[in-house]
């Protein structure tokens, strides 16, 4: 990912380093984050995004991938990866998911992260909890690990 420079004005870039320093994060995860908001109060409702719905579904993941993990994070899942076809780049619209997931959400937890990235990226997805497979079957994480991708 290429970082570019953002001009603003003096009284705006203090603005932006005094949140960052207030809430432990970075000037570029308060400005992504301030861009999302103002971006996600001005889309159309699900249904009227059009031009989003035109996308391959790699590219509507791309553009809205800091928003799943966000989301995701928020849901207390965390090593968010991408496995089965998509990961290996075949041209899927089944994005198949693996994430460490809370363990107090037990089984309920895929099905929530499964809802909140259909709403996010407005196509088909599957999520594994790996949290339950090192439970279950410890080899199988292993290979899904290994044959995965970094979301």
């Amino acid at each position: 990912m290429n970082d570019h420079s953002l001009k603003a004005d003096a009284e705006t870039g203090r603005l932006v380093t005094d949140l960052a320093y207030l809430l432990g994060t970075t000037k570029k995860r308060v400005l992504s984050e301030a861009v999302a908001a103002y971006a996600a109060s001005r889309m159309p409702a699900s249904h009227e995004r059009r031009p989003f719905l035109d996308l391959p579904v790699r590219q509507r993941l791309a553009l809205r991938r800091d928003e799943l993990l966000r989301a995701y994070e928020g849901q207390g899942a965390s090593d968010v990866r991408l496995i089965g076809p998509f990961a290996a780049g075949d041209d899927v619209d089944l994005v198949e998911i693996l994430a460490e997931t809370d363990i107090m959400m037990g089984g309920d937890a895929v099905d929530v992260l499964a809802a909140i990235a259909r709403e996010i990226l407005a196509t088909r997805v599957e999520v594994t909890s790996a949290t339950a497979v090192a439970f279950s079957d410890p080899e199988l994480l292993k290979r899904l690990r290994g044959e995965s991708t970094p979301l």
